[in-house]
């Protein structure tokens, strides 16, 4: 190695100022992230009276709803989370005039299935994009939209609304926010970017977080699943994605997760990503493997195809296009009979968990109508003391009078126990006024 005139090698020289660059860099990064969390927090809610008065009945009656009532747990989290997504569509279409008539479509799929780059395939402009990389990288879901520029937009947790630098947005990873000690989607909750589309006018998508992430190796999503499903609920259909890099398995937990959609009225397609990964022939082979796994599974499903992410093509298909699928989506939508149905939805759930089942019911029945029974045979008892009273309930013997009362004060208590399943008509009117009041919100918007 060259040595300087001062004696010192070139590398001894250099170390320092490498050094200091990169602390430099360290604390460049530092302040960028505090100064993106103080832009968020300081974000004025934007005054949209139909999505205020919705978010009030959501936070309030609602939240009061669920906690005076017996239903379990995950009926209760869904509910929050489906009326959670209507507030923050409503939010959306009021700082978001593109989203208007369009129809969203979710893409979603396993850690390293291609999902942003799929989306990114399709917008026109080069210079807009969805962070991608190894590692789980999708940290918030995000809307894309036709759009006439390119605007990228972050929606706050208060429902302001801020302007995020493509360039800071790419950086938006699971390691930047993992680093900045807690997790930026309570505080953003979502993305949206509007950008022209190729082909399309009338269709948006959501690029999810990988519902499985958090499995994946360095990934810090425990609650990615729960917000896939929550944005899933929104949208009007589904485009799942399997790399063929893991030799285009579908991996049970995708199988088991797209077999829980099928009771929602939602189409399915079945992308096949990065297909330039291999020659036709296998690609092919692959594609008919990924069909029958499919089918033998029973997950019903418009189309499947194989399609290169790189190259923004489709390479082979079954049943359908996947232009096919899209073009029958790209049609202008009425959004708010959209919010309506999945309001109508969600509140169908709760009512019927609400109701205690008819298996509840009967249960109560029959321990009325046998303490009916019980104190009959007290009655009698006293009246007639040697003669034995029929009882219908199968007993070998005679019982005393003190283990007819002991059995018929047991039955007492357990009626009064559950005697607030007998109230389950009550807190369903509750719900239904509550219900009312979010359709008027969400209608006098579209007025």
């Amino acid at each position: 190695m060259n040595q300087t005139s001062n004696g010192m090698t070139g590398w001894e020289q250099t170390a320092p100022t490498t050094d200091l660059e990169s602390n430099d860099e360290m604390t460049e990064e530092l302040a960028d992230r505090a100064a993106f969390v103080v832009q968020i927090l300081s974000a004025k809610p934007a005054r949209n009276t139909c999505e205020r008065a919705f978010r009030d009945l959501l936070e309030h009656d609602v939240h009061a709803l669920l906690s005076g009532v017996e239903v379990p747990s995950a009926i209760t989290a869904e509910v929050l989370f489906r009326l959670q997504g209507v507030a923050d569509k409503l939010e959306l279409l009021g700082s978001s005039p593109a989203l208007q008539c369009k129809t969203v479509v979710a893409v979603g799929g396993g850690f390293s299935s291609g999902k942003s780059s799929f989306i990114t395939s399709f917008i026109e402009d080069t210079q807009v994009s969805l962070p991608v990389g190894i590692e789980p990288v999708t940290s918030i879901p995000t809307y894309v939209m036709p759009g006439t520029g390119n605007t990228i937009r972050g929606y706050t947790y208060k429902g302001g609304v801020i302007d995020i630098a493509p360039d800071f947005y790419n950086r938006l990873s699971h390691t930047f926010v993992h680093d900045l000690g807690f997790n930026l989607r309570e505080i953003l909750p979502f993305v949206a970017i509007e950008t022209p589309l190729k082909g399309l006018e009338h269709l948006t998508f959501i690029d999810l977080p990988g519902y499985d992430a958090a499995q994946s190796e360095g990934a810090h999503t425990d609650g990615d699943q729960q917000q896939a499903q929550v944005f899933i609920s929104q949208a009007q259909a589904l485009i799942w994605l399997v790399g063929i890099d893991s030799n285009g398995e579908m991996p049970k937990p995708d199988l088991d997760f797209l077999l829980k959609q099928q009771n929602e009225e939602r189409p399915l397609y079945v992308v096949l990503n990065k297909a330039d990964l291999r020659p036709e022939e296998s690609v092919v082979e692959v594609l008919e493997q990924l069909r029958h796994t499919l089918e033998d599974s029973g997950v019903n499903f418009e189309g499947l195809c194989a399609y290169s992410s790189m190259l923004g093509s489709q390479v082979k298909y079954r049943r359908k296009t996947l232009k096919s699928f899209l073009r029958e989506l790209d049609q202008p939508v009425d959004v708010q009979a959209t919010l309506l149905k999945e309001l109508n939805a969600t509140f169908r759930k709760l009512y019927n968990a609400m109701s205690r089942n008819a298996q509840s019911s009967t249960e109560i029945a029959d321990v009325v109508n046998s303490l009916e029974l019980d104190l009959h045979e007290l009655g009698l008892f006293r009246k007639r003391n040697s003669v034995p009273i029929p009882y219908t309930r199968g007993r070998k013997r005679v019982r005393t009078p003190a283990e007819v009362a002991i059995d018929a004060q047991e039955r007492l208590a357990y009626l009064r126990e559950h005697l607030q399943s007998l109230e389950a008509s009550d807190d369903v009117a509750r719900a239904k006024k509550v219900a009312d009041e979010m359709r008027l919100a969400i209608k006098a918007y579209g007025g």
